[in-house]
């Protein structure tokens, strides 16, 4: 009678269909040689399969993939991560690539929602790395972040500026690692930037930018270096940052001529004719600057000597000094050298 039931079940068994079929048949195989079975134990069992199936799929959390994922270099061969928290997750996954779509492994597991933050430490210098985050909570795993890359290089550095009359002063916070900073300049904010100056020292941090159009917008940006072997390793530029010179409010001189600046000068003396840097003839009224102290071009007045036009350079004219033309040796020597008063940007 038992064999005669079982047989029975079985042949039930491939009269019904697909899943069905798989889940009496279980039932059947496992009812002992003792036992009868009964149509309440493929039921129960089948039951129990699909209790079991409900419960794995309530188990899973739902999760995002990590938005907003920032990478900066705050120390020479660290790099770090930030990203938005994810909503139910227990912790995060970062990964890494040495190429964009490169293979990415697993580097790290930060535990805990509210922990949005991890450093990657002893990186290659001037090596680009990609990351990626996930979310995770239990045993499930949300979709990776997009892809964020950085350089292994001197911390990005921020910068302000103050206008002065036709001058702009940069400043800008000292950055972990650099050895030095570049100062960049342009005439409109995603116009063409060139260097106006080159740092050298950890420790200097402001430069003043001279003789520029009053009136006129300046934009500036900042970067730090490092050297490796001979290499210079540069950091990102910082944020653009930008302001208008200062017209100068010219002044009246007790011989009536208007001027923008005075500055005492060493003042030299040349002569033999000849032509000037600008491509004039030498003559007296034409003197020798340093273009960076006065601009060539520039209209001045040089107390004992009259007014005057910067039109040449000379080797060893630099910062405060001039050279004055005379028309003979004589002259020359009768002037000697002297420290004089220069009055700068005149209108007469």
């Amino acid at each position: 009678m038992k064999e005669e039931v079982s047989m029975k079940r079985k042949a039930a068994c491939f009269a019904i269909a697909g899943t069905m079929f798989l889940s009496v048949f279980a039932a059947t195989t496992t009812i002992s040689s003792g036992a009868e079975a009964t149509p309440g134990d493929a039921e129960a069992v089948t039951q129990e399969s699909q209790e079991e199936s409900t419960s794995s799929d309530q188990d899973k959390i739902s999760l995002k993939a990590p938005k907003k994922v920032r990478t900066t270099a705050i120390k020479l061969k660290t790099i770090q991560l930030h990203w938005k928290k994810v909503k139910n997750a227990e912790g995060y996954e970062i990964f890494r690539a040495a190429k964009k779509n490169g293979h990415y492994k697993k580097i790290a597991t930060v535990k805990g929602n509210n922990k949005t933050s991890y450093k990657d430490t002893n990186r290659t210098v001037d090596k680009v790395y990609y990351y990626r985050v996930r979310a995770y909570a239990g045993e499930s795993y949300g979709p990776y972040s997009k892809k964020a890359h950085e350089k292994a290089a001197p911390a990005k550095t921020t910068a302000k500026l103050k206008a002065g009359e036709e001058k702009i002063k940069i400043s800008w916070k000292k950055a972990d690692s650099a050895q030095g900073y570049h100062i960049y300049r342009a005439t409109s904010k995603k116009g063409k930037y060139v260097r106006v100056a080159k740092i050298k020292g950890k420790n200097v941090t402001t430069f003043t930018n001279l003789n520029l159009k009053g009136g006129k917008k300046y934009y500036y940006r900042v970067r730090g270096y490092h050297m490796v072997k001979g290499n210079k390793i540069l950091a990102r530029h910082s944020d653009t940052v930008g302001v208008k010179a200062k017209k100068v409010k010219l002044k009246t001189h007790k011989k009536g001529f208007k001027y923008k600046n005075k500055f005492t000068v060493k003042a030299y003396a040349y002569t033999g004719g000849g032509t000037t840097a600008s491509g004039t003839k030498a003559r007296v009224g034409a003197i020798a600057v340093s273009p960076s102290v006065i601009p060539l071009g520039t209209k001045v007045y040089v107390e004992g000597y009259g007014f005057a036009k910067a039109e040449d350079t000379g080797g060893n004219i630099k910062g405060r000094t001039v050279d004055l033309y005379f028309n003979s040796v004589g002259a020359c020597y009768q002037w000697g050298v002297r420290h004089k008063t220069i009055y700068t940007g005149v209108k007469q």
